[in-house]
């Protein structure tokens, strides 16, 4: 006699739901930090300091930077149409400074979870890239 197989479906389903509500706590925890800054996963490569970083935005090139002074550290988005409203998607290219590599997505689909003023803050539910920028003029 054979016992019957337990489902697998049950474990599938709470295993997607437990990873599913970890995403949103990262994506939640994101959009509540204020400053300029980019995010990958659970690292964050890079975090705007007036002090010794420096901003830049073109509208035309439809390009962010933030890069410390001596560039040794930054993060280049160059967008295919610039956000500007709640829950706009938008696609860019990504550069970033780690501490060993320069990497690069291309095509990276970014939604505008946050404004306040000039600042858009932008989640990539795909790549778990938070992305938080200035829109300087």
């Amino acid at each position: 006699m054979s016992l019957p197989r337990p489902s697998i479906l049950p474990i599938l389903f709470a295993v997607l739901l437990l990873s599913a509500c970890a995403d949103q706590r990262m994506r939640t925890a994101f959009s509540e930090n204020e400053g300029v800054r980019l995010m990958v996963g659970r690292d964050i490569p890079f975090i705007y300091d007036p002090a010794t970083c420096q901003l830049a935005f073109s509208r035309d090139l439809r390009e962010f930077r933030a890069h410390t002074d001596n560039m040794s550290d930054f993060f280049v988005a160059t967008f295919v149409q610039l956000p500007s409203a709640l829950g706009q998607t938008v696609l860019a290219d990504l550069v970033w400074t780690t501490e060993r590599d320069v990497l690069t997505r291309k095509n990276l689909t970014l939604e505008v979870i946050r404004i306040e003023g000039d600042q858009f803050w932008l989640w990539s539910d795909t790549g778990k890239i938070g992305l938080c920028m200035r829109i300087l003029e």
